[in-house]
């Protein structure tokens, strides 16, 4: 009987101190005693019973925004944002319609969360730990949807926070995270300024990994949303390129450069295109051949324009003359005949092949002495040292062709020199 009745004080006395313990969180709560007040909602929540008790979950979330906020607090517990949120939804858990009533008496302190993580994802973005960044923004996603859920703000769509999350995906490289937050800016049609990375990423991943329907689609919206963006076009070019130089190729160039104008890298691979196909590939019909060299001009002609101090448009142009030159010498050997008329046809054809030669000479002479200023590292790149040695190489053969021995031998010289 004597132990009975000491077993029935203690259980009266615990209950005691339970009773009490809700009322000391929210009275050190209210005088803003943060250490204490979470001492107290700690201690109280390893109370099983106290579990069950939504208001000390919601305390518990409102003390920890609260130590979030505190510099010197947040160090002792660096996920006190998470545990302040992961507390709110308890409580939500427990009994919905009272925590609602305490989030709206209170400005529903849950933003405060969202608010604050997405923040933290911001400040690690900018600092360039793209990892964390991106923990950061998930956490704020799991707010936000917690938030748009209870219909207490947000769009089923953040989009700000989904473009940083997927960015920060994208610079770790994380393609299934990228396409899973850009896919759902796209898929909502959304537009603006910067968003049509989403669009183009989405594209090249699904066209990377075969899925053409999907590819399709986000071209389509891309296209639909930035009618002036040519990555769609270029996308479209590759696969072009891939089948086969041909003139649908040339005309879906001049399509793009009509949007992109100042685009030199586009138009120099234009004009390349066109000069292997008049005279590597020798695909061009007879009639047509002028109009393409003239084409391969005009278009090198703004590049260099565009880009003088580049040796590749002023190198491609030498070449264009250089090669003109020769397809006129082996046309003139097709003239066989010794009437006036031939002889003519001789004599016009030699000096327009002269004539292209001599033009030639200027833009290799530029490109070489673009090449000779280049320090010794630039030219450590083989690109830049190949395309050196050929400058050099057809400078010599050009004016061998033109039958100046001095040049001849100079550039000779300097070839020699630059394989030694």
């Amino acid at each position: 009987m004597k132990k009975f009745l000491f077993a029935a004080i203690a259980v009266m006395l615990s209950m005691g101190l339970k009773a009490q313990d809700i009322k000391k969180v929210r009275s050190y709560a209210e005088k803003k005693d943060w250490v204490k007040a979470k001492e107290s909602v700690d201690l109280a929540l390893a109370n099983e019973k106290e579990q069950k008790n939504w208001e000390t979950w919601y305390y518990k979330g409102v003390i920890y925004a609260q130590i979030a906020k505190d510099a010197n607090l947040k160090a002792t517990v660096p996920d006190a944002w998470m545990i302040s949120f992961n507390a709110f939804q308890k409580a939500m858990e427990l009994d919905a319609k009272q925590t609602e009533v305490y989030m709206m008496t209170k400005n529903y302190p849950v933003f405060d969360d969202y608010v604050e993580l997405q923040k933290e994802g911001n400040s690690f973005y900018n600092n360039k730990d793209y990892a964390t960044a991106l923990l950061k923004y998930k956490q704020a996603d799991s707010v936000g949807r917690f938030i748009y859920k209870n219909k207490w703000a947000l769009t089923a769509v953040d989009t700000i926070l989904y473009y940083y999350a997927g960015a920060a995906a994208m610079q770790l490289e994380n393609m299934e995270e990228t396409v899973h937050f850009f896919k759902k800016i796209c898929d909502s049609s959304i537009a603006g300024e910067g968003y049509d990375v989403c669009y183009r990423y989405l594209t090249y991943y699904y066209d990377k990994n075969k899925d053409e329907a999907n590819a399709q689609k986000y071209a389509a919206l891309g296209r639909k949303l930035y009618p002036n963006d040519t990555y769609y076009d270029k996308l479209e070019m590759d696969k072009m390129k891939k089948k086969g130089v041909s003139p649908e190729l040339f005309a879906k160039y001049d399509q793009v450069l009509a949007k992109e104008p100042k685009d030199v890298d586009l138009r120099y691979d234009y004009a390349a295109e066109m000069f292997n196909y008049l005279y590597m590939d020798q695909k061009v019909p007879a009639a047509e051949k002028q109009a393409y060299f003239e084409k391969i001009v005009s278009q090198l002609k703004i590049c260099i324009e565009q880009n003088p101090k580049e040796p590749d448009g002023h190198l491609l142009m030498g070449k264009t003359y250089f090669n003109e030159a020769a397809a006129i010498q082996e046309e003139l050997k097709t003239v066989k005949g010794t009437t006036p008329a031939d002889t003519q046809k001789k004599t016009d054809m030699k000096k327009k092949m002269e004539d292209r030669m001599k033009e030639a000479l200027p833009y290799f002479e530029s490109a070489l002495a673009i090449y000779e200023g280049m320090t010794a590292e630039q030219l450590k790149d083989r690109r830049n040292k190949n395309e050196y040695k050929s400058t050099l190489y057809l400078l010599t053969d050009a004016y061998r062709f033109l039958g100046n021995t001095e040049k001849e031998k100079m550039y000779q010289k300097k070839y020699d020199a630059l394989n030694q």
